[in-house]
């Protein structure tokens, strides 16, 4: 079956015998349009990462502990860890990890670090910032107090994030490496994914690039963009283009049960998510799993995960790329979806489109779907919210 390209979304490290080199270019999950395609080709490019010997990337598979250790040494100790190279015997993530307990990175206790049932535990985002904030200043980079205090009060959940890792915490926030999701939340429980730790290592590196010292900030976007996530100018045509090359990496039918691990961070969210659910009307909608996670990673796809708010428009003046929710009489959410062609009006007002959906259609997994026809007439029991991002 062919694998998936989301977001969400990294073990990221040559795991022996299962990893063989390729180019990021090569990788049929990870096209030029990948909202972490960049990172991810240059992590490769410097031997940081790799790929599955069927051809994929895995962006969206989350990292263990034992690989974000092999990723550290490689990106930022090269060569360093031969003299660890005893380790190997007992397990293959142990000079990596042995070197960083030398370094003064390792924060794990020896009695944890040394065992694989531990350290192949999927890594949270709050265990990530304690690494990197560890590596940063092993190397000789410190942030200000100011700037942690700022960077504290952007975080909506900082009170929940235990006082071991806030200091941490505030300092990737700070340098602009580990960032919160859309709503402001750090979420320090949520396991980090292969595309998510190239990102991370890349943007670690752009902070070292002044030299040692204080770090440099990965600046933060201050003009909204123009382009489309393939750099290409915001036409209903270069929209398709994007659309087509996900039919080609989701093919009708395919298993979409693994969703898209970077729902949550996307400004879609902030519009889909407030519905309550018509299956309970306490419960919002996810946008990392199910079908709120497929229309969140099309409109992500096209238009990336900075900039290009969702704004709402009427059902007549939606376009390709627009995410549908649709709702029952009482108003809950039923469905979500993303738009494929303008609708149709007929000279009886009945209203005609197609979407992209992932639905259990009776099975038991979340499954991709194109070109599935919707329908609306004034009176029926459904109605549909429109949600935009291309420009006003």
């Amino acid at each position: 079956m062919k694998k998936r390209l989301t977001a969400a979304l990294l073990a990221l490290i040559l795991c022996l015998g299962l990893i063989v080199p390729a180019s990021a270019a090569g990788f049929s999950d990870v096209p030029a349009t990948y909202i972490f395609h960049d990172a991810i080709a240059g992590c490769v490019e410097k031997g940081i990462v790799s790929g599955y010997a069927d051809g994929t990337f895995r962006p969206a598979a989350s990292v263990t502990r034992a690989q974000f250790c092999a990723m550290l040494v490689r990106a930022f100790y090269p060569r360093e860890d031969d003299a660890y190279a005893k380790w190997k015997s007992t397990g293959w993530f142990l000079p990596a990890a042995a070197l960083l307990k030398d370094k003064g990175v390792m924060f794990y206790a020896n009695e944890y670090w040394t065992q694989p049932s531990v350290m192949n535990i999927s890594v949270t985002r709050a265990d990530m910032a304690k690494f990197i904030a560890n590596v940063m200043q092993e190397k000789g980079y410190t942030v200000s107090d100011a700037a942690k205090s700022a960077a504290q009060a952007k975080i909506a959940d900082y009170a929940s994030i235990d006082g071991y890792y806030q200091d941490a915490v505030k300092t990737v926030f700070a340098l602009g490496i580990i960032t919160g999701y859309a709503d402001g939340a750090f979420g320090p429980h949520d396991t980090m994914t292969r595309g998510q730790g190239a990102v991370v290592i890349s943007r670690m590196a752009q902070c070292m690039s002044a030299g040692s010292g204080t770090p440099v900030p990965v600046p933060e976007q201050t003009e909204a963009p123009t382009v489309l996530s393939s750099g290409k100018a915001v036409t209903e045509e270069n929209v398709l283009e994007i659309i087509n090359g996900l039919r080609d990496a989701y093919p009708e039918d395919v298993d979409f049960s693994e969703g898209y691990t970077l729902g949550n961070s996307s400004p879609v969210r902030t519009v889909t998510h407030p519905y309550p659910r018509a299956e309970d009307p306490n419960t919002h909608t996810s946008n990392r799993i199910g079908c709120g996670a497929w229309a969140t990673l099309v409109s992500d796809a096209v238009f990336s995960q900075n900039g290009f708010p969702p704004r709402k428009v009427p059902l007549t003046e939606a376009r390709p790329g627009d995410v549908m929710v649709q709702l029952n009489a009482a108003g809950q959410l039923v469905h979500v979806t993303s738009i494929l062609s303008r609708p149709q009006t007929d000279k009886d007002g009945k209203v005609t489109f197609t979407v992209s959906q992932a639905s259990t259609r009776g099975q038991s997994v979340y499954r991709i779907h194109w070109d599935s026809p919707y329908s609306w007439k004034q009176g029926d029991p459904y109605t549909y919210d429109i949600y935009t991002r291309y420009p006003a």
